[in-house]
């Protein structure tokens, strides 16, 4: 678990002091990690602390992953299973709910080795050949537990070059392809040194060619040279008795030749590469042009070499030879436009292949559209960014307006099925700003499942928010105020008038969150979101408790509509016929003053009542600031200026043609305006800037920008629970969190901080580890619901700067600040662990990241 530790160092100190405090019961496993090759062994040992009786159950917790038996000793399977690592589990005997877990990476068996040469070794610096099968490319020599350098490889050898004391009398070696176990053990017998030599290995020291390495052009020469040479030697090529070498006249097979200089003291070979003599020439890619971002192509033409280097523009790409006419490509590029493809064979190039990178005329930059979908959507995914830079964000906002309803909650069973069938809407459908505005409001006109229980009636509720999300606030007002979901939540159905006998007066519960939460709020405001104050420097109440009893007054007289063709019944319990429809007996029809002095006159009917009440709410001039603010905040920033919020709230009051309260003018005057697009380059940042990620946020975000899939098979739906965010069940009508919070000691509010514990952050950091956390493979699952494709990413793995590019291009739109790019720049290159691992480990650390938690 060495790894784990690297990556969440801070996270595994508060883990650790937490347990400090906790209890002295503990169970623990050693060894944590280890590698065993398919059908080997490796046994485990489990120790209790303060827990009796003592002892452990094992388990192989991974189908398919070997067996233990009772005490602790594991046997690898014959075959790889799906997953790899395998976990084992330890169970305490006396305490059950005490586990712990240790991993296993499976590892393929090594190459059988059967010869070494020369035998015997000579003291001192020696170069062997050791024969076996199969020799991969990459494959390493360790002898006497030291790695061999200067590595050549052929199918059936591999050649390393050492040192071996004088004193020693035997060299025990292995060898290691990539990705397998070590090979069986050959020991070699070694020559005692003598007083005459001065470089071990008897009287006659062992040549040493230079240079050790070369590259030349075929059919060229490079002279070699080494001391006490008797003969020399090329597989390919030629090399005179002086060690003037001279390539071949066709490519090797490898690409790769060696000279091998023998002398009485034994023998040492120089490795070439060769390159070819023939310009090499790009004719096609398998993609008319490149995305900004990862990519993954094809490139024909002819002269390609085992060591043809391509380079687009400035950036050197990761090359794959096939064949003389195909080369793989894998990079990453941010900036656009027509730029140059050039092939290198050594110092011969081919022409400039002319590629144009993004869009043609890209109607706005690839990192402008990024953030633009963090505002705007549930965060940017390749494909969406690149639409929103070919359309400009007014053609896309356009083209969601026009979209219809795609996102539905039908099949949500239970209340974890509204949460896991959000997420895969969030993540997959096409009409996000719907769903995103959806969201928003859906945090404004709360309901809970903590009171309504059933799915079925919430999906109604949320596809209704949906509905409205482009429409008119006015209807959203009414659509919201008869809803049998809000009907239950605030009581309002059943709600009756005042009985002077019984005592009874109307429920005040809806009378009070429309006023105080779903439009006007408590305080005065001016049109930018403002409080002015009164003579005595108090802010001014938008409302008194009379007019709450007078607003209750109107909402009497209303029910659950029956099933088509019955009756309608007072008492009725919930049920989803439709919107309720009024009880003549029950409504109040007494005159009604309501805001700023208006009456409802007496002898209305419960709906022309209910019309009047919400006109004068929807004409309170609070409405504009408050909705606008409450908007502003779930969607771009946490803190908008005074004059970002006037700017909205007169679009609220006046859609240009008249119109007061048109959504879909003010989500696009939100998002368009000068205050959202500020930041769009990424070069100024602002303390003010931006909101923390809410926890569905964070998930959706991270997964689409990957390119990621999810299904309602996902496991997201507990997660969305520990992290404060259950969907659809915030614990009380006022949210998950307040407009308004401020975290203790900072000025600024951060509404999203009041779920932000310091237990959900630890929990926002195992999310991320156990996401990125496949070991050997690129493809990241999260159970069968969720898979993300690091693949793109895995070739860059080999230049941490440029594989830190990618990742800040794709996950911060290339605004990551230097200083920590270039902690995560150092903390890949430190990571030993293979290309797939330097990948997670740079994802981790950016997600996890405070920069990254708060979408600026």
């Amino acid at each position: 678990m060495q790894r784990t530790r690297n990556k969440l160092g801070m996270l595994t100190s508060v883990v650790a002091m937490a347990a400090g405090m906790m209890s002295a019961q503990s169970l623990k496993i050693s060894p944590s990690y280890e590698n065993v090759v398919l059908g080997g062994k490796q046994q485990f040992l489990a120790s209790t602390m303060g827990i009796q009786p003592e002892g452990v159950t094992w388990q192989v917790a991974s189908a398919g992953g070997g067996s233990i038996d009772a005490t602790g000793l594991y046997t690898a399977p014959a075959v790889m299973p799906a997953q790899s690592p395998v976990s084992i589990k330890a169970i305490s005997k006396g305490m059950p709910t005490t586990t712990q877990v240790a991993y296993v990476n499976l590892l393929t068996a090594g190459p059988v080795i059967t010869m070494a040469t020369p035998n015997p070794l000579p003291s001192g610096t020696y170069t062997i050949k050791i024969t076996g099968s199969p020799i991969l490319v990459g494959a390493m020599i360790n002898c006497n537990n030291v790695q061999l350098s200067n590595n050549v490889y052929t199918a059936t050898t591999v050649s390393g070059i050492g040192y071996v004391a004088p004193s020693a009398t035997t060299l025990t070696c292995y060898v290691k392809n990539p990705g397998t176990g070590y090979s069986n053990a050959l020991v070699v017998p070694v020559k005692a040194a003598t007083s005459g030599g001065n470089n071990g290995g008897g009287s006659t020291p062992t040549p040493v060619v230079a240079p050790a390495t070369a590259s030349v052009v075929l059919g060229a020469t490079q002279q070699f040279t080494a001391s006490n040479v008797t003969s020399w030697t090329a597989l390919a090529g030629t090399v005179s008795a002086s060690g003037l070498y001279t390539a071949p006249a066709q490519m090797t097979a490898t690409g790769y030749d060696t000279v091998t200089a023998t002398g009485t003291g034994g023998s040492s070979i120089g490795k070439i590469s060769l390159i070819s003599n023939v310009a090499p020439a790009v004719t096609q890619l398998s993609l008319n042009s490149l995305p900004q971002g990862t990519f993954n192509i094809t490139m024909t033409g002819t002269g390609f070499t085992s060591l043809s280097k391509v380079t687009l523009g400035s950036l050197q790409l990761t090359t794959t030879y096939v064949n003389p006419t195909t080369l793989t490509l894998v990079g990453f590029a941010s900036q656009g436009g027509l730029q140059n493809l050039i092939v290198s064979n050594g110092p011969i190039t081919s022409l400039p292949f002319q590629v144009q990178v993004g869009p043609t005329n890209p109607q706005v930059s690839a990192g402008a559209a990024r953030r633009f979908l963090e505002q705007a959507a549930f965060g940017p995914t390749p494909t969406e960014a690149l639409h929103v830079q070919q359309v400009g964000f007014q053609g896309w906002l356009n083209e969601q307006f026009a979209m219809p309803q795609v996102s539905n909650y039908n099949g949500s069973a239970n209340q974890s099925g509204m949460s896991t069938l959000f997420l895969t809407n969030a993540v997959m459908n096409q009409d996000q700003l719907r769903q995103k505005v959806a969201f928003a409001l859906s945090q404004i006109v709360v309901t809970s499942l903590n009171k309504i229980i059933w799915t079925g009636p919430m999906a109604m509720y949320q596809e209704m928010l949906m509905a409205n999300s482009f429409g008119n606030f006015r209807k959203l007002l009414g659509d919201v105020t008869l809803s049998p979901v809000m009907g239950q939540y605030l009581d309002m159905a059943n709600n009756g008038k005042a009985n002077p006998v019984t005592g009874m007066v109307a429920n005040e519960n809806y009378a009070r969150e429309i006023l105080q939460l779903f439009s006007l709020g408590t305080k005065v405001l001016n049109q930018d979101g403002t409080v002015p104050l009164d003579v005595n420097n108090n802010p001014i109440p938008t409302y008194t408790q009379v007019d709450v009893t007078e607003f209750a007054r109107v909402f009497t007289g209303w029910t659950y509509a029956p099933a088509p063709g019955g009756n309608v019944i007072w008492g009725a319990y919930q049920n989803q016929n439709g919107p309720m429809v009024p009880y003549p007996a029950q409504h109040d029809t007494g005159a009604k003053t309501l805001l700023n002095g208006y009456v409802s006159p007496a002898g209305l009917s419960a709906a022309q009542d209910l019309n009047n009440a919400l006109d004068n709410i929807f004409n309170h001039p609070n409405v504009g600031p408050f909705i606008s603010r409450l908007l502003i905040q779930h969607t771009v920033k946490s803190n908008p200026t005074p004059a970002y919020i006037q700017r909205v709230a007169s679009v609220f009051a006046d859609n240009g043609q008249g119109v007061r309260g048109d959504l879909k003018a003010v989500v696009t005057a939100i998002l368009l305006d000068s205050e959202a697009r500020t930041n769009d380059t990424g070069a100024l940042d602002s303390p003010n800037d931006g909101h923390l990620q809410e926890p569905v946020l964070l998930i959706a975000g991270f997964v689409r920008a990957f390119g990621g899939i999810m299904t309602n098979q996902n496991y997201f739906g507990y997660t969305l629970t520990n992290l404060g965010q259950d969907i659809y069940n915030a614990p009380s009508v006022f949210n998950y969190y307040s407009p308004g919070f401020r975290a203790p000691g900072v000025p600024l509010a951060g509404p999203e901080f009041q779920i932000h514990t310091p237990n959900n952050a630890i929990g926002r950091s195992n999310l991320v580890a156990g996401m990125f956390n496949a070991y050997n493979n690129a493809v990241q699952t999260n159970g069968p619901g969720t898979t993300l494709d690091l693949s793109g990413f895995v070739p860059l793995a080999s230049n941490p700067a440029a594989l830190v590019d990618a990742l800040d291009f794709t996950l911060t739109h290339g605004a990551m600040p230097a200083a920590m790019k270039q902690i995560v720049v150092n903390a890949v290159t430190n990571d030993s662990a293979g290309s797939i691992s330097r990948v997670e480990t740079g994802a981790t650390l950016i997600i996890g990241s405070n920069y990254y938690n708060v979408w600026h």
